[in-house]
């Protein structure tokens, strides 16, 4: 059972150790049986399970762009998290960047993250960063 600002503080903590390039400090904060989904339309789109599913979202999303993030907005009520972004993405072959708000719900669990489902404002315009219409 997640207090109310349980969850608030373990996606801020998330922030904080992959702002600092602490990756694996981050992958202790998901739970072993993680569920993550990015929109099915883009390239590294559909759910991934488990620290394996984690590394593989990253690596499969490294092959396309770079991004920065700024500006997280976090609210939440115990075991649901909203997490509001700002993220620019570079595509590494064209160089072309995109800028979008990306909102992200967060299950929390005993102080863990057990999901995440991801929702990037207009995933045409950043397929448009590869040449790839929608």
């Amino acid at each position: 059972m997640s207090t109310a600002s349980e969850g608030v503080a373990v996606v801020t903590e998330l922030n904080r150790r992959f702002s600092a390039g602490d990756g694996a400090g981050a992958m202790q904060l998901f739970d072993p049986e993680i569920r993550i989904e990015q929109p099915a339309s883009l390239p590294h789109g559909g759910w991934y399970s488990g620290h394996d599913g984690v590394a593989a979202m990253g690596a499969a999303f490294a092959r396309y762009w770079d991004r920065t993030i700024t500006a997280p907005r976090i609210f939440g009520d115990g075991a649901a998290v909203v997490q509001l972004t700002t993220q620019t993405w570079t595509a590494k072959d064209s160089g072309r960047a995109a800028t979008v708000d990306v909102v992200e719900l967060f299950r929390i669990d005993a102080g863990r993250v057990t999901e995440i489902r991801v929702f990037q404002q207009d995933t045409h315009l950043l397929l448009g960063t590869l040449g790839i219409a929608a």
